[in-house]
């Protein structure tokens, strides 16, 4: 085999075994902010990390913004601050309402009259001083939960439910 050819060889497969790293160190989300507000209201969102600030755009009624991000692993730290992203979100008149929420909560959002919700939950009331989602918001999930598969239960076994 000549020099030229083993040389070749080696940088492809060290090419290939880059591409293949750096594929596995990564992670792509998606996040879904959908504007449900009454009245044809815009909404405007703002979403940014630490290293990387993703514009702000504004989500037309009914219509939505899809977020695609790319987080690093970090073996010491696969969650650390810096690959954390939050949005911003306001709404109403001058766009006065606001509120702040971190993506990794959840990867469908809506933005309603009384604020954000997460699936069926309200997590964020607008204007709040307090950003982190509600555990009153986790509870109407876990109960909505319970409510459907105890529903589910009483028709599969009619004779079990007392």
């Amino acid at each position: 085999m000549s020099m030229n050819y083993l040389i070749l060889r080696f940088v492809s497969v060290f090419s290939m075994i880059m591409m293949m790293s750096n594929t596995a160190l990564s992670y792509t989300g998606n996040v879904l902010i959908k504007n449900s507000l009454q009245n044809q209201k815009d909404l405007i969102v703002h979403c940014k990390s630490a290293h990387k600030d993703m514009g702000y755009h504004r989500v037309h009624p009914t219509g939505s913004y899809n977020l695609l991000y790319k987080l690093h692993y970090d073996s010491d730290f696969p969650y650390n601050e810096n690959n954390h992203i939050w949005c911003h979100v306001w709404q109403g008149q001058g766009f006065k309402h606001h509120q702040v929420f971190n993506v990794y909560d959840g990867d469908h959002w809506e933005a309603k009259e009384d604020g954000i919700y997460h699936q069926w939950a309200l997590m964020y009331v607008w204007d709040a001083a307090i950003s982190k989602a509600s555990s009153f918001g986790a509870s109407c999930i876990s109960l909505g939960l319970l409510l459907a598969s105890s529903l589910f239960f009483s028709f599969i076994f009619p004779t079990l439910v007392v």
